[in-house]
Order: structure tokens, then C-alpha cells, then sequence
């Protein structure tokens, strides 16, 4: 009888796990998916079980040290996942399957085995929204005649666009569809952005599905967090609700998988593997049979495009629901130009939110700007005063602190230019002094404010929100956190301070970042028996996004936006991969980038186009395998201590590109040790 054998993967950027021999005391117990302790390198390391067998390797093998679980915490679907994120977003195995699962170590106690039948949901579909759903029950119904024939692996599954504007009830379309895939046996995935903005849709979801709802996001306690997963493990909860892990939950059979908000970029991981929730969804419905709808009221171009131009090739359906589900009509939207100065607010918007205060009707500002003073300028040496760890400028918070906003550095503000020793003044607002400023207007104003630095508290944002939804805030003003998920129906005025300010950012995505941020936060007035109104302030009224964002047209934005992307070669029309080398050291990381660039051209045999010319098909460098964008400093050129420099990759060709990758870059990771460090990103969400 020949040994057990594990192959084991750990946290570390390698391809393939490491074989352990399996000791005779666990042999009866040691399960893949079960996490062991094992010995790496003199040190004792966590590991995963990804599989047992039977066949000696030709080396001298260790063995396992100890079992940390007594059940598995990933399945059989689970391990096949990782596998495939390994490869496909070129990382390391071990990297990729911890992150499907919390840390912890306790399982709460089994359940019962039990039969459910969920209740019918108390709001009836009107036509628009029929259409939607009876088009995933075919679905459901063509997967089951062809599991019956034996013949599912034939089935393709559909991707369901549901294009909605705020408010048409695409929540309504999810709850019936869920409680589709649960009649019939089946299991189901929600995604959203951010858990703690959807108080109603969870409420919603829990009075429909009770028991059956597992809640998977960041802001449970480590404990409950495990023991929701563990439940869905073991079949005990059927449907997963979640931010962008909970796209792992090991939901069986599902039947369907939902993205809310599918434009919003943190479904978009940004730590090793980088990979998108989006992309693994569509790998998972495929392998299940499942159907897979997304859903929003600002596709992203990618996915209209997709669903439009492309619909034989990728399966996509698209389906547009125009109007809102309680007939409310769509605000109205008005643009007033700003001048350069120190006042946080015009003239204008005050009356506004006067005049709402007067009849007692809830007001949202968005400023996507936190802080007091977002600039602390010296106008003798012409410099802001920036982060020495970063390519920031330091923000001026009102306790009088100038705060990183990327790696939390912090120094007093003495008026002083830390260049020249002249005076540094703050320059433009921040959502703080516009807290402060109308606090000062409005006195009697029952007033909130919601950014990232009031809401460091557990809890904060779900009870800001449940107070605004009973009507017991007045204004509630924010960053791009408040643009999304909130229903109050007495929120009439929506005004949007800066509202073009995202315009500027060096990224393909800006234009379609601001268009979607505007209309999602347009879409909160007016949702109520009171018509909305919205008031955009901006430097350049009459810039095309903003333009089309005040007369909330999707299509004539994508129409523009499209054209914009095919004369530039941006994705939909070619795929992009960013490498990024950083270290402490900026000579090191410049080096290392520019022998890339080099083994790259060399891997590409010529093939490589360095200076992008679009074909009359909008494809990079005509018949190119790809092009080649750079190397150099990436726009946030150091971080965190550590020198950053890039290059880009664009192609039609993602597999073979990808596969050459696969060659180049273990050789690349292993130089350099600790002090040098590859990031790889397949389509990325951003390039900063």
C-alpha cells in the first residue's frame, strides 16, 4: 500500500501546491479542503488540502504537522474555482483559495435538516418588469428539458442585462427570480457593492426569505461571518447576499446569481489575485447552468456593448425597463457654472435647500471630496504640501491635522510651507467644511454627514441611512458612498457639489465613472409622491458627460462614449493587462520594468506594435498580437514608500498573451526578494 499523499497550497505566489506526506494518525480524518499546518522553508506555515492521492513524488517529502479544521471549509466547486483563478488571472493557487473563505476557526453548531417553503412576495411585477422575469424562468425551464434529455452540458447559459432607470424595481425582478431557483431546488448568489447602503433591500430580502438569507461582508464580526459561511456550506442556507468575496460562497446547485450595480468598480478586487466578481460569475453560472442578471441603471460599456453589438457571440440578453415602478416621474436637473472660490456652496443651491427646509422635505448634497481643505498651497514656492510616502497632496482635516488619504499619514498644520517656511493656506472644500458652513446657515437643521472618515464606527452608515429613510435628517450630505442604494421617499433635492471634478482623472474610465456617479445620485430625488429635483455645480457646464448626465440619457452617452473608445482602441475593443513593478527603492523598480518591457518584446517575436495604430476594426496595431503601452511612472507614482512604474498591455488575443505571461513571470517574482514586488492586473478597473 502506497502512502497518502496532499498537495497543499499556501499564501505565496506559486503556481502549483507543495506535496506533503500524510502521517498514519491522519489518514482517517485529513479531507481537501481542510486547512493543515504543514513546514515551509524552517517555518510553520497555514496551508489548504487541494487534493489526496496515492502517488509518490520523486523527492523526499515532509509531512503534514496538524489538522486546523475538523470540516472542510471549501468544497469540491470551490477547488476547481481556485484552479481556474490561478490560471486565469496568473497567481498563485494558495493566494487565490484563501481568499474564498473567513478566517476563524470555530463552526457553529449543526442544524436539523428541514424543509422550506418561502412565502410569495407581497409586490406583483408590472409588464416591464413580467417581461424580465418570465425571460429567466425560459431559462430555468430550457436548463431542466435538457438536464431531463441528459444533455445540460449542451445548454449555454444567458446573461440577463437588466438596463433600469433608479427606481424601476429591478429589486422586485431579483426577488422573484430568487424565489424561482428556490422552488425549484436550487440555490442562489446576490451581490452588491456595499452591504451597509442596502438597509432595504436586506430588510426586504429577510421578510421574503427568512432563514434562507446568509449575509457574507466585511462588516460582520469575524464570528458571525464564519458561521453564515459554514451554514451555506453545509446546505443550511440556500441564498448568499454579499459585497465582491461572497461571489466564493459555496451555495449549492446554484440556480441563479445576481449582480446589483454590475457598473460599480469595487466588484474589481485590488490585491493578489485581482480578480473580478463579475468575470467569476459568469465562470460559475456557466459551470452550474445557472442564469446570471445584472443589473443597473448605468451599464458599464463593456457589458452594454456585450449585450448589443455582441449578443450571438457572448449570450447576452438586454433588457430595458424606462421608466419608474411607482410612476414617479425622473427629476429634473439643472447645471449652474462655479466661479474659483473659497465658498463651499453658490448662492443658488442654498435657496434650494431653504426652500426644502421651509416645507419639510429631505435634502442630499454629495461633494466627493473629504476633509476640510483638500489642498494646503504656498504660493512663494508654488508647491502643496504632499505626502513623503506618497504622490499626494495632503489633505487638511478640521481638527487642524494634514491627513494621507491613501496611507493614513499624518502631521500637525502649522500655516508654515515645509519647503520655503512661508505661508501654506488651504485651498477649495471638503465635505467637512461644508458640514461646518452650513451648520452655520442652517442652525435648526437636523444635519449628517457620511464620508469615510465619519463613518470609521461600526453600524454608522446603516443607522445614518435608517434615520434618513424615517425622516429624522434634513440633509444628509456625503461622498460617492451616499450615491447609491437609498430610497427615501422624501428626499426631493439632490445637489451634487464639484459634480466634474472626477472629469480630470488620467483614466479611460472617467467620463463613464462620472456619468454613472451623477445619475445614480440624481436617481435618489423624487422617488416619492413629491416630484425631484437636482442641481448639478460645476466648472464646465457644458462638458459633454455633464451634459448627458443632466438629461439622464444612458444612450447618448454610451453612443458618444463608444466612438470615443473605439478611435482610442479602450476595451470593449481590445482586453488590457497592467504590470506594475514597485519597491522602496525607485532605481529598482524602473530597472525591473524596462527588463520586462525588453523580455516581453522579445517573447512577442516582433509581433509588437509600440506605438498604438488602430485598424479601421479597432484593432490594436492591425493584426498585432498586442501593444505595448510604455514603461513608465504610473500616475500615482509612489505609494505607501514604494516607487511604482508600469506598463500596459493591449490586446485581442488574451489567451495567448496570457499564456506567454505565464512563462515570463515566475522568473520575475522570484527577483528582487521582499524589496521588489510584481503586480499583475487583468482588466483593470482603473490605471492609476
Amino acid at each position: 500500500m502506497f502512502d497518502l499523499y496532499a498537495d497543499v497550497a499556501v499564501r505565496l505566489p506559486l503556481a502549483e501546491p507543495f506535496t506533503y506526506r500524510v502521517p498514519p494518525e491522519l489518514e482517517a480524518t485529513i479531507q481537501a479542503g481542510l486547512r493543515v499546518q504543514v513546514s515551509l522553508r524552517g517555518a510553520v506555515e497555514e496551508g489548504l488540502v487541494c487534493r489526496l492521492h496515492r502517488h509518490p513524488p520523486d523527492f523526499e517529502t515532509l509531512p503534514v504537522l496538524k489538522l486546523i479544521d475538523t470540516e472542510p471549509v471549501l468544497n469540491a466547486d470551490q477547488l476547481q474555482l481556485g484552479r481556474f483563478m490561478a490560471d486565469y488571472y496568473l497567481a498563485g493557487i494558495g493566494e487565490c483559495l484563501f481568499k474564498m473563505f473567513p478566517a476563524g476557526k470555530r463552526n457553529p453548531p449543526r442544524k436539523p435538516a428541514r424543509t422550506v417553503t418561502p412565502p410569495a412576495p407581497a409586490h406583483e411585477l408590472n409588464a416591464a418588469q413580467a417581461a424580465v422575469y418570465q425571460a429567466v424562468v425560459a431559462d430555468f425551464d430550457a436548463f431542466e428539458a435538457a438536464r431531463e434529455k441528459n444533455e445540460s452540458g449542451q445548454i449555454r447559459p444567458r446573461t440577463h442585462v437588466v438596463h433600469g432607470v433608479t427606481g424601476s424595481g429591478k429589486t422586485e425582478i431579483y426577488i422573484h427570480s430568487l424565489l424561482e431557483a428556490l422552488r425549484r431546488g436550487r440555490g442562489a448568489l446576490l451581490l452588491v457593492p456595499e452591504i451597509s447602503l442596502t438597509v432595504q433591500l436586506i430588510e426586504r430580502l429577510r421578510a421574503v426569505f427568512g432563514d434562507e438569507l446568509a449575509l457574507l461582508h466585511s462588516a460582520l464580526s469575524g464570528g458571525d461571518r464564519r458561521s453564515a459561511y459554514i451554514q451555506v456550506l453545509r446546505g443550511e442556507k440556500r441564498i448568499a447576499v454579499g459585497t465582491r468575496s461572497a461571489v466564493f460562497a459555496p451555495v449549492q446547485n446554484p440556480g441563479i446569481i445576481i449582480l446589483d450595480e454590475e457598473h460599480d468598480s469595487s466588484y474589481k478586487e485590488h490585491s493578489a489575485p485581482r480578480y473580478d466578481a463579475r468575470q467569476l460569475a459568469h465562470k460559475r453560472a456557466a459551470d452550474h447552468g445557472a442564469v446570471l442578471l445584472l443589473g443597473s441603471a448605468t451599464p458599464r460599456i463593456e457589458t452594454a456593448y456585450a449585450a448589443r453589438v455582441m449578443e450571438t457571440q457572448t449570450g447576452f440578453v438586454y433588457h430595458t425597463l424606462g421608466e419608474r415602478a411607482t410612476g414617479a416621474e425622473m427629476p429634473g436637473v439643472r447645471r449652474i457654472k462655479i466661479a474659483s472660490s473659497q465658498t463651499p456652496i453658490t448662492g443658488e443651491l442654498l435657496n434650494e435647500i431653504d426652500q426644502n427646509l421651509k416645507r419639510g422635505q429631505q435634502t442630499i448634497l454629495l461633494l466627493n471630496r473629504r476633509g476640510y481643505n483638500p489642498f494646503v498651497y504656498c504660493s512663494n514656492c508654488e508647491t502643496t504640501e504632499s505626502c513623503p510616502n506618497c504622490s499626494v497632496a495632503l489633505n487638511l482635516h478640521k481638527d487642524h491635522r494634514m491627513v494621507c488619504h491613501y496611507c493614513a499619514y499624518t502631521r500637525p498644520y502649522t500655516g508654515a510651507c515645509s519647503n520655503c517656511g512661508g505661508p501654506a493656506r488651504p485651498v477649495g472644500s471638503g465635505t467637512q467644511k461644508l458640514e461646518e458652513y452650513l451648520l452655520r446657515l442652517f442652525p435648526e437643521a437636523r444635519l449628517e454627514r457620511l464620508d469615510t472618515d465619519a463613518a470609521s464606527k461600526r453600524n454608522t452608515v446603516r443607522d445614518c441611512i435608517a434615520r434618513l429613510i424615517g425622516g429624522e435628517i434634513d440633509i444628509l450630505l456625503g461622498t460617492q458612498m451616499i450615491a447609491k442604494g437609498l430610497d427615501a421617499p422624501g428626499v426631493t433635492l439632490v445637489g451634487v457639489l464639484q459634480a466634474d471634478h472626477g472629469l480630470a482623472m488620467p483614466d479611460f474610465r472617467s467620463a463613464e465613472r462620472t456619468f454613472a456617479l451623477l445619475t445614480q445620485v440624481a436617481g435618489r430625488a423624487g422617488r416619492g409622491a413629491l416630484s425631484g429635483r437636482v442641481i448639478l455645480e460645476c466648472l464646465n457646464p457644458e462638458h459633454p458627460v455633464i451634459l448627458h448626465a443632466a438629461r439622464q440619457e444612458y444612450e447618448s452617452f454610451y453612443r458618444e462614449e463608444i466612438v470615443n473608445r473605439s478611435e482610442a482602441v479602450y476595451p470593449p475593443f481590445c482586453r488590457i493587462i497592467r504590470l506594475l513593478y514597485r519597491s522602496e527603492d525607485d532605481l529598482r523598480a524602473r530597472t525591473a520594468i524596462d527588463r520586462l518591457h525588453r523580455r516581453l518584446q522579445q517573447s512577442f517575436q516582433g509581433t509588437v506594435q509600440l506605438e498604438l495604430g488602430a485598424s479601421s476594426a479597432g484593432v490594436p496595431g492591425g493584426q498585432a498580437l498586442a501593444t505595448i503601452l510604455g514603461p513608465a511612472p504610473a500616475p500615482l507614482e509612489k505609494l505607501n514608500q514604494q516607487y511604482r512604474h508600469h506598463l500596459i498591455i493591449k490586446t485581442l488575443h488574451m489567451k495567448r498573451v496570457r499564456a506567454i505571461l505565464a512563462e515570463l513571470l515566475p522568473a520575475e517574482r522570484s527577483r528582487g526578494g521582499d524589496r521588489l514586488h510584481l503586480d499583475v492586473d487583468l482588466d483593470p478597473v482603473d490605471l492609476l
